[in-house]
């Protein structure tokens, strides 16, 4: 080729670079267009998918259970034809019914084919689209690189659209599960469940779109699968159906409802923890006001402290007395021992509406010293007899057994063991329970009760005693301390419990 016929070629090419360039970029703009539209597309038939077609499966079963009803009530107007006012007319409403169902079946089925039809012919132009558009974007770049800033906003439509291919939703659901894992354990347990309700109902959506058998989508959703499982494990959240094999659902509605189950959980959880946390607050607060009603009742009880070592009372000081005690019981200090302790030598000073409590308390400690000092001194009076009961095991028939009356008299008289046995007339395999134990000698000393027993049974109890040498005691009359030590007293002698006599 000469010269001149090169340099023309070359310039022929050049030509028909740039008339194929000025195309491209129209051509791009042109197919960005037609990627867009099938997106809106694609996305509106995704929405249909969603939310109108549970709504046409909810029409399909109700046409379903109104027919399977129309059935049953036909069989029954057959059965009762004879007791009808008008055949015709229940024949005319039968057929009318029949046809609405019917109507409303057909159109319920008519828009859910329509719109499962839509998403799968939707996801095809969109495919289509897609790989005109990104094959023609290439070459641009290849050509004409400048102008790719031209087209960023059909670049970033490119992006969203490929979340509308089921292949593309695997790694989504995947990574969203693996972000999700990190804070799962600080979900309650209702909010663990629903969660992975919603991601088990994605998955099985998922398995639902018949990949190709062992290929790369089928492997991803397997790993995810177990993945759920994991974590269904680890935090047992409790029973989900859908991890079983060959449970069916309306996979978009079980989503739907597990999604509605995990925002009455998260609010449920969100009203807990404020609960809590007033809770909480209430407590610190609490804490706070005990600790500074402490504080202030420490110092309130030292000044009252010194109030008392500086006057002698009750001869002078009353007054100081008085108004240093009211400071220690404003401060809630009324039932406190140590203030007690300080206050009980001038408990006839404490008079008054506004130490009624603390007097309450006075009263009950000087009723309980008397009582100590009560029994310290029956223990004086009865201390050659309490050495003859010390360490014997006595058995005391008769009344309503009361612990706390059992216990005083066990310590007072030292019992090594002291059982009460209440009894009944009518229960006449005691009364043989009682027999048995004395011929087995396990007893050193039965005491009874005289007013709360029958004549039988000290008449049936008293003979075995005296053969198996056990002092048996009529006690006349109640079964308080001194009763019991007047009858000590009167049916035993001084050698009448020793060792060796007592058998």
């Amino acid at each position: 080729m000469t010269p001149t016929l090169e340099r023309l070629a070359e310039l022929v090419r050049q030509a028909e670079s740039k008339a194929r360039a000025q195309r491209l970029g129209g051509d791009v703009r042109q197919a960005g267009e037609v990627l867009a539209n099938a997106e809106a597309r694609a996305s509106e038939a995704q929405r249909r998918l969603r939310e109108d077609r549970p709504i046409r499966l909810r029409e399909l079963k109700s046409a379903a259970d109104e027919d399977k009803l129309l059935r049953e009530m036909t069989i029954k107007l057959a059965q009762c034809k004879n007791y009808l006012e008008s055949d015709d007319e229940a024949g005319r409403l039968v057929q009318s019914a029949r046809a609405e169902i019917e109507v409303k079946r057909v159109e319920a089925q008519k828009d859910l084919d329509g719109i499962v039809r839509e998403a799968a012919e939707s996801q095809k132009a969109l495919q289509v689209a897609l790989d005109k558009y990104t094959e023609l974007r290439k070459e641009l770049d290849r050509l004409l690189p400048q102008l790719a800033g031209d087209f960023k906003e059909t670049d970033t439509l490119v992006s969203s659209v490929a979340k509308l291919f089921p292949s593309s939703q695997i790694p989504e659901l995947s990574k969203e599960i693996e972000d999700g894992a990190v804070h799962f354990g600080a979900l309650e347990a209702r909010e663990q469940k629903a969660q992975l309700m919603i991601w088990i109902g994605r998955l099985r959506r998922l398995q639902g779109m018949n990949f190709a058998e062992g290929g790369e989508e089928t492997q991803a959703l397997e790993m995810i699968f177990r993945r759920l499982v994991g974590l269904s494990k680890q935090y047992m959240p409790g029973y989900i159906d859908a991890f079983q094999e060959g449970y069916v659902a309306d996979w978009d509605q079980y989503i739907i409802d597990a999604q509605e189950q995990f925002r009455l959980a998260a609010e449920s959880s969100v009203r807990e923890r404020v609960l809590k946390l007033q809770r909480d607050e209430a407590q610190v607060r609490e804490a706070e006001r005990k600790r500074q009603s402490q504080q202030a009742y420490r110092e309130s009880l030292r000044d009252l402290r010194a109030v008392i070592a500086a006057h002698a009372l009750p001869e002078e000081g009353v007054e100081e007395f008085l108004a240093a005690l009211a400071r220690v019981v404003n401060h809630g200090g009324a039932s406190e021992p140590d203030l007690l302790d300080l206050v009980k030598p001038y408990r006839e000073l404490v008079t008054g509406g506004d130490f009624r409590v603390l007097r309450k308390h006075l009263d009950r400690i000087r009723d309980e010293d008397s009582k100590v000092e009560e029994d310290s001194s029956l223990r004086r009076e009865f201390a050659e007899l309490i050495a003859q009961t010390r360490g014997r095991r006595a058995l005391m028939i008769g009344g309503s057994a009361r612990e706390d009356s059992r216990r005083t008299l066990r310590q007072f008289f030292e019992f090594d063991e002291l059982e009460w046995e209440p009894y009944e007339g009518t229960r006449p395999a005691l009364m043989k329970s009682l027999e048995q134990r004395v011929r087995n000698r396990g007893l050193d000393l039965v005491l009874i009760l005289k007013e709360f027993v029958a004549h039988h049974v000290p008449e049936r109890l008293r003979p075995l005693c005296q053969e198996s040498g056990i002092p048996c005691l009529m006690v006349e009359h109640g079964y308080g301390a001194n009763q019991i030590a007047e009858a000590l007293k009167a049916g035993l002698k001084p050698v009448g419990l020793g060792p060796e006599d007592s058998r």
